[in-house]
């Protein structure tokens, strides 16, 4: 770098003015700079304005001066005036301008003295007719004369036209910024901008003839954050180690001599005895904030770190959780650890419990994790293991937990629980069996962690956890266990239990369980909980037919998820999809595209039961946008098969099984209808959900008869969810209609519009073979339903299937794309010519066209084919 070193400290002395004239005096560098093309992309917009500066701020050897050099050599056409601020007093930077421009504005006559600011109003009205100039002011955090300032604001806020500022410095000289930066004068390029990308950072290792793989070279970057000084340093080191680069890397890493030296000389030598105590505190953390900074230093911390802001030193901030987290660079980190633990090592193992201490009183226990096993001998663990430990696994961060404590405990039952626990919310089958089992059959610990109670009540939940993810809750109860006390423990307790009760069918006593994981949650404000425990609500309602209640539900966990800002998290998916589903059932427009589900593995055995019955309801729900509807309905089919064969007593799969039912009659997949209710009674029995599902099949295939007689003995309420209630009423409707048995007709309608308005539930009339149809010729005898009927009707039409055609029109259609003539089908079917113009007379009768492409047009988007 060519700018001088200085002081971090800007209280500094005056200072001169290294002053050039035009096109001369511009550093000499010794090294090729690497094209910093945001920077440059600024500059050049700044250029091209009128009378604009740009302000470059940035740590000692981050590029500022290197950056302007390589711009000015690579990109200025216009005249350039380069003036370089150092730490010797007695001079004036106004004066020093003048000079530079070969203006007499700083001569001083009759004996007058010139301030600044009159040497600045001189100066910009010498500028007035000069040419196109570039103004450079290097090192401009010297400049702390009140006097020089004001001369240097006036000039900035009266810049002529033809005239670009650029101001460098390692911070902000104390002018009223905010003026230019109103008037849209101002550019600024700061840190984030000068760091060098990967690519630049390759290219500046190539100059001294290291080649990095993107391994090494993303280890540079996570260590360097592309700081220029280091990063030359970091490749200097490389380069010097030969081909031995884990050794340098990691001796960069501690950091390296030279990386110290550098950080010493250029921010750390002149920081005050307090400033230095600061930053070896707040190291510590990895993230530090300024209460905590308050609780570990003291009532000056926040004098300090305003200080150290305001000097533009090596601090990432960002906003969490209303609050400003800084974190140093990490080699500068790195430094101040090693440099806390060689000068200090006795007050260490107390920060680190104080750092602890402030993480878990502020809920934040990952963090705090590291700063109790930091302390030798980890005292505070089985504290923070029962006060935290299914906290963490209730936040997501159970596989950290158990990392770091890999040797800890592990004969300890609790611990042990843990880990299955984590596997369960992770949706990892086989990792959670295995550990659950290791739980019951291992060795104990001579000292527990937690009581016995509370082993008892985690024993249950995941017990009823792995059950669920199975899919085989239904072979056992799940009642509560009595409250431990432990919030975590007792939300997690009830969640889970829940659930596995509603998937085994249990719904109201599900519901009850579910209902207490609400309220545990919010208490302990566990926003994933929250938001999970109101989707299973809703799901249960779904289970028991009660859409209204199911959307109402959903729309809670949706409005939680929001509160508790989960809105785009893999927790809020579900109850985004349940809304979606309870929208579908109403025939109300939902949510497209559907969110991507949590759990979905390419290998479906590896994904746990209830998520495969969601992606089943996916499939379902986005069945009109599939590109292939024919496949996507077979696909459906073999899906929900080899669902019911791995967890043939998951709740909920019976229902679902009429779902895609309709979805393969659509497109005239009767075989593979047939395969799927055949398979289903296989494996389920004949339930009253598959009763249904075999009159549908019936009534398809023109059997109406059968259709009264099956389904006679399964309408009884508690026999069926409301849904399928009104999907049996209708198929008993049509089926009467079809054998002219019109009073059966009339209370076949009445019950299952009673049933239908109660949740008002539009679907199975739009799925049920013309039902719609029926309900249009004598809707009029329902009055008291006339608002829902018309609802209906509005959505008749948008979701309508195909017409129904014959197994040999269907051979024929789907011959047409080859192609063929009639006379080549014939040959191939085996059957005259005049056979095959008779189908596509019919074919095209029952599409409503008249042409070969007209029909296979509209075969397509029946998705016949």
């Amino acid at each position: 770098m060519a700018s001088s070193s200085g002081s971090l400290d800007f209280h500094s002395g005056g200072s001169v003015i290294a002053a050039a004239g035009p096109y001369s005096g511009i550093p000499e560098l010794s090294f090729a700079p690497v094209r910093c093309n945001e920077a440059f992309a600024r500059l050049d917009r700044a250029r091209a304005g009128t009378g604009h500066t740009v302000l470059l701020c940035g740590p000692a050897g981050s590029g500022k001066t290197v950056v302007l050099v390589d711009w000015v050599r690579r990109r200025c056409a216009a005249r350039v005036v380069w003036s370089t601020v150092t730490e010797q007093s007695g001079s004036d930077l106004m004066a020093e301008i003048a000079r530079a421009l070969d203006s007499a504005t700083d001569s001083v006559s009759g004996g007058v003295l010139h301030t600044p600011m009159d040497r600045a109003a001189n100066l910009v009205a010498a500028m007035d007719g000069v040419e196109a100039t570039v103004l450079v002011i290097d090192n401009a955090h010297l400049l702390t004369d009140p006097l020089q300032l004001a001369g240097l604001e006036y000039l900035l806020t009266h810049l002529p036209a033809q005239v670009t500022a650029l101001i460098a410095g390692r911070f902000d000289p104390p002018l009223r910024w905010h003026a230019l930066d109103l008037a849209g004068r101002l550019t600024r390029i700061g840190a984030p901008e000068l760091a060098l990308s990967p690519d630049r950072i390759a290219q500046l290792f190539a100059q001294h003839g290291c080649r990095l793989d993107d391994a090494d070279l993303a280890v540079v970057h996570e260590l360097t954050c592309g700081w220029a000084a280091l990063v030359r340093i970091a490749a200097i080191c490389l380069s010097a180690n030969g081909p031995d680069r884990d050794t340098a890397l990691t001796a960069l890493a501690r950091p390296s001599h030279a990386v110290a030296d550098f950080l010493v000389a250029e921010l750390l030598a002149s920081l005050p005895p307090s400033t230095l105590e600061f930053l070896l505190t707040t190291a510590v953390p990895e993230h530090f904030c300024l209460p905590m900074a308050e609780d570990l230093v003291g009532e000056d911390a926040a004098r300090i770190l305003d200080e150290l802001l305001r000097a533009n030193f090596p601090l990432h901030t960002v906003a969490h959780g209303h609050e400003l987290w800084h974190t140093y660079h990490p080699l500068l980190r790195a430094y101040l650890l090693a440099e806390a633990a060689y000068t200090r090592p006795e007050r260490l193992p107390v920060c680190h419990r104080r750092v602890a201490a402030w993480f878990t009183a502020a809920a934040m226990p990952g963090p705090a994790l590291e700063h109790v096993l930091a302390e030798p001998g980890a005292p505070g663990l089985v504290a923070f293991l029962r006060d935290w430990g299914m906290r963490m696994v209730l936040e997501g961060t159970g596989h950290t937990l158990l990392a770091a404590i890999e040797n800890h405990y592990e004969l300890d039952t609790f611990v042990r629980l843990l880990r299955a626990a984590t596997a369960v919310e992770a949706g990892e089958i086989a990792a959670a069996e295995v550990y659950l089992e290791a739980a019951h059959v291992g060795p104990d610990s001579a000292a527990p962690v937690v009581p016995a109670e509370w082993v008892a009540a985690l024993d249950r939940a995941v017990s009823a956890g792995v059950a669920v993810l199975v899919g085989d809750s239904a072979s056992l109860r799940w009642p509560l266990p009595p409250v431990t006390g432990q919030p975590d423990l007792d939300c997690y307790v009830a969640l889970h239990c829940g659930i596995a009760e509603i998937y085994a069918g249990e719904i109201d006593s599900g519901a009850a369980s579910v209902r207490h994981a609400i309220v545990h949650s919010e208490q302990a404000g566990i926003g994933r909980f929250a938001v999970r425990a109101r989707t299973a609500a809703a799901v249960g309602a779904g289970m028991a037919g009660r859409i209204g209640e199911l959307r109402a539900l959903a729309d809670e966990a949706i409005d939680c998820a929001r509160r508790y800002r989960l809105a785009g998290s893999a927790d809020a998916a579900p109850a985004r999809l349940i809304a979606a589903f309870g929208a579908y059932q109403q025939g109300l427009d939902f949510e497209r595209p559907l969110p991507s589900l949590p759990w979905v593995a390419a290998d479906e055995t590896m994904v746990p039961a209830p998520a495969r019955q969601a992606v089943i309801m996916t499939g379902v729900l986005m069945f009109d946008a599939a590109s292939d509807r024919s496949a996507a309905a077979v696909a459906l089919g073999k899906q929900l098969q080899r669902l019911l064969d791995e967890s043939p007593t998951l709740h909920g799969t019976g229902e679902l099984v009429t779902d895609v039912l309709w979805l393969l009659l659509r497109v005239q997949a009767r075989a593979d209808a047939q395969q799927l209710v055949d398979h289903a009674t296989r494996v389920l029995g004949r339930t009253p959900e598959l009763a249904v599902a075999e009159a549908g099949l019936a009534l398809y295939s023109h059997r109406p008869a059968i259709v009264l007689t099956g389904l006679e003995p399964v309408l009884a309420p508690e026999q069926l969810s409301s849904r399928l209630r009104v999907v049996g009423w209708l198929l008993v409707a049509v089926a009467a209609d079809r054998l002219d048995r019109p009073r059966k007709v009339d209370e076949a309608c009445e019950q299952a519009l009673a049933h239908a308005a109660t949740e008002q539930l539009t679907r199975p009339f739009l799925d049920v073979p013309t039902a719609a149809d029926l309900l249009t010729r004598i809707g009029a005898r329902f009055g008291q339903y006339a608002g829902f009927i018309d609802r209906i009707r509005a959505h008749r039409g948008a979701t309508a299937g195909a017409p129904q055609l014959t197994d040999t029109e269907l051979v024929v259609l789907r011959q047409l794309p080859s192609g063929m003539t009639a006379s080549s089908i014939a040959a191939d079917l085996g059957v005259s010519v005049n056979t095959v113009k008779t189908h596509l007379r019919g074919i095209y009768q029952k599409l409503a066209v008249n042409a070969r492409a007209d029909a296979i047009a509209q075969a397509r988007a029946f998705g016949l084919f």
